[in-house]
């Protein structure tokens, strides 16, 4: 019997166009359910022509999943283009991020399962961005800045765009359509941002597989300057934070990376540390536990420090809290 622990390798492998002999199919399709990967796990099946030697009923499902998939991306393309062309028509081109970026730009429908659509607008458009979107039948749910339909099947995630230390996002006219494209860059540190340090994963242990395949895709299609990414990095936790996920990146897919992300030990200390939680799940709990109790507590003094400068924040976030469970209570 192949052990669970094969489950993350095999799922890499077949990422990357390879099958591990014998292949682990029962755990690699509940991996990939479970990163949300898929889809893309057949496409690379797809594009290495390996599908004769996937078992019919699992390549019948992984294609199902892959169909269902593309129509609702093609939904989703729809509801970006809409978007897009009404803030045009106000005079807003906006910034698109993550995974709007190839959903807007490929020619073909994307195999990536995109949860929704994140613009960003200048600070000042901001209001006038909402306004117009609310126009098109757009509600703000209660948790957040994400704006939704009944009729769509995804939120639409409106923020005010902030620069960083690369380039200026590149402006782009596709069918009439106007938006502006980060730099691979920025696009590179954005993920890695929000996973390492807004998710908690350098804490937890965690590792966020589509978002870390989606750096590798993009590492491929496009010249990035790791180098330079990491230049920009002056906080010495977050550079870590950044070493830590270009190591994983290195080990998993292959990316081509700056030696000194491989080589310093703290660094390969945080790589094994998620590694072998996500390998080992019962023997890694005690490294989960750790982590959680460290990210929580990292959370709990920024909420101290905001609430000590702010009030009403603390008071803002627990009506928050109960309005959420309020409403899942009722669903």
């Amino acid at each position: 019997m192949i052990p669970v622990a094969n489950s993350l390798d095999a799922l890499i492998a077949g990422l990357c166009g390879r099958l591990e002999e014998p292949p682990d199919w029962k755990g690699m399709i509940a991996l990939a359910n479970q990163t949300l990967l898929t889809p893309a796990l057949f496409a690379s099946f797809e594009r290495a022509g390996l599908l004769e030697r996937v078992p019919g009923d699992v390549r019948d499902y992984l294609q199902f999943i892959r169909d269902c998939n593309r129509e609702r991306n093609q939904r989703l393309r729809r509801q970006l283009h809409e978007a897009v062309a009404a803030l045009n028509a106000v005079g807003i081109a906006p910034v698109l991020l993550k995974g709007a970026v190839p959903l807007f730009l490929s020619q073909a429908i994307p195999d990536r399962i995109t949860s929704d659509i994140d613009l960003a607008v200048t600070a000042r458009d901001e209001a006038l961005a909402q306004t117009c979107l609310e126009v098109l039948g757009y509600v703000p749910l209660s948790h957040g800045r994400g704006l939704a339909r009944d009729q769509d099947v995804g939120v639409l995630e409106l923020r005010a765009h902030r620069t960083d230390g690369f380039s200026r996002p590149k402006l782009v006219r596709q069918n009439d359509l106007l938006v502006k494209i980060p730099p691979a860059q920025s696009r590179a540190l954005h993920w890695i941002v929000h996973d390492q340090l807004k998710e908690g994963d350098y804490w937890r242990g965690r590792i966020d597989l589509r978002h870390m395949y989606d750096l590798a895709q993009l590492a491929e299609s496009e010249p990035l300057d790791w180098a330079g990414l990491r230049a920009t990095v002056v906080d010495k936790s977050v550079r870590n934070a950044v070493d830590t996920q270009l190591l994983a990146l290195y080990r998993f897919f292959g990316t081509s990376i700056p030696r000194e992300c491989a080589e310093r030990p703290t660094i390969r200390f945080q790589h094994w540390r998620r590694v072998f939680a996500s390998r080992h799940p019962i023997l890694g709990a005690p490294l989960r536990l750790a982590g959680n109790v460290v990210w929580g507590a990292r959370r709990f003094s920024r909420v101290r420090d905001l609430a000590r400068h702010d009030p009403a924040y603390l008071a803002r976030r627990i009506a928050i809290v109960l309005l959420n469970r309020n409403i899942r209570s009722k669903v």
